[in-house]
């Protein structure tokens, strides 16, 4: 009878919801009398098989299936939740707008959190953790200093480059070798076999087939003898370069900083065969170029972070020269880089300059610089 019962109410539930939309409350109330009826048919259940002797193990045999249906829909609402998440990662990571858009959310959020939690102190303060007072008042040996200048880096920072001569040369390497070496003493170093070298027209071929991103930025950075700058106008540039003869005079460094455009300048500006993966991406993209140019004074280029010199044809004269107030006691070092090779250094230390201070035959030289924000 009870057999008979649970049929008909599963079947005129069938019927209920076939008609859900004009009937939502009967609907309710038919699925809240069938949980009734059955949390009923089971405490009976339960109650019988308790009056019979069954023992807990036993119990747990019979209703094993249920058990394992249960559990079966936990692991499948586990792995939706753990797809939804990895979905969101990788939006985030790969699609500019989907990230630009949770930012968005998460200002907005925080500006609504305002009244409640004023959580400004903590955005612009430097350090989460309180430092250590002493019984005078003062803070310890360890408080923050004033801001550095362009041209200042630590007077501790001196001891590193003081005994400098010349800068080492290493081949067939490893990042971790170079920063526990080198760059944590503050040292430039080269790459003597960091990349394969390209002409000025492969070169310029590469940056044609970038995407349009590229192609249609304003550099952030510009110098150049091409044109003035108030017409500057990239494409254009490359397409005077193109036609340009060999004797022709030019240069163009140009610096790219909007994010799609460096996005996109990665397509010809590549990673070398050391650069690790838990290293930050650069976060802005230097364009070196000149032909049949020389200038007494090498120009300089303000860079922030650590630096990858990529020497790709030619050569360049760079000088490096330290920060104050270590300009007395370090030397100025000057290096003619190659193509193949790559200057790496930090710029808490170094302030770069490039040219060419001599020319040796009517060649193009062409280099890239890396700006990574590098933290220890």
């Amino acid at each position: 009878m009870a057999a008979m019962l649970r049929c008909m109410l599963f079947s005129s539930e069938n019927h209920l919801w076939r008609s859900t939309f004009t009937c939502g409350s009967i609907v309710f109330a038919c699925r809240r009398v069938i949980m009734e009826q059955l949390e009923k048919e089971f405490a009976d259940f339960f109650g019988e098989c308790k009056q019979q002797g069954f023992t807990s193990k036993e119990m747990r045999a019979i209703c094993q299936p249920l058990l394992h249906r249960r559990n079966n829909r936990c692991y499948v609402l586990l792995g939706v939740l753990l797809a939804m998440m990895a979905a969101f990662y990788l939006l985030y990571n790969w699609s500019e707008e989907f990230s630009w858009f949770v930012s968005a959310i998460g200002r907005l959020v925080l500006l609504q959190l305002l009244p409640y939690w004023n959580w400004t102190p903590l955005y612009s303060s430097r350090c989460l953790i309180e430092r250590a007072v002493d019984k005078n008042g003062a803070q310890s040996a360890t408080s923050t200093t004033k801001a550095l200048g362009r041209y200042e880096t630590e007077a501790e920072n001196c001891v590193l480059c003081e005994t400098l001569e010349r800068i080492p040369a290493t081949s067939n390497t490893t990042f971790s070798f170079l920063e526990s070496v080198y760059l944590e003493r503050g040292l430039p170093v080269i790459v003597t076999d960091s990349h394969r070298p390209r002409s000025l027209n492969m070169f310029l071929d590469e940056m044609y087939s970038a995407p349009l991103d590229f192609l249609e930025s304003n550099p952030c950075d510009v110098s150049t003898n091409l044109m003035l700058i108030k017409l500057f106008n990239l494409e254009l540039a490359l397409q005077k370069i193109k036609s340009t003869t060999t004797s022709a005079k030019w240069f163009l460094h140009l610096r790219n900083c909007e994010r799609r455009a460096v996005k996109a300048s990665r397509r010809f500006v590549t990673r070398p065969y050391y650069y690790p993966l838990h290293l930050e991406p650069f976060y802005s993209s230097w364009v070196l170029m000149s032909q049949n140019y020389a200038s007494e004074q090498l120009r300089e280029i303000y860079l922030q972070g650590l630096v990858f010199v990529k020497q790709l044809y030619g050569y360049f004269d760079i000088r490096l020269r330290p920060k104050q107030p270590c300009q007395g006691p370090c030397p100025v070092v000057n290096i003619r880089l190659s193509a193949g090779e790559c200057l790496i250094f930090s710029t808490d230390l170094w302030i770069f300059n490039y040219g060419t201070e001599e020319l040796e035959s009517k060649t193009a030289s062409i280099a890239t610089l890396l700006e990574i924000d590098w933290q220890l």
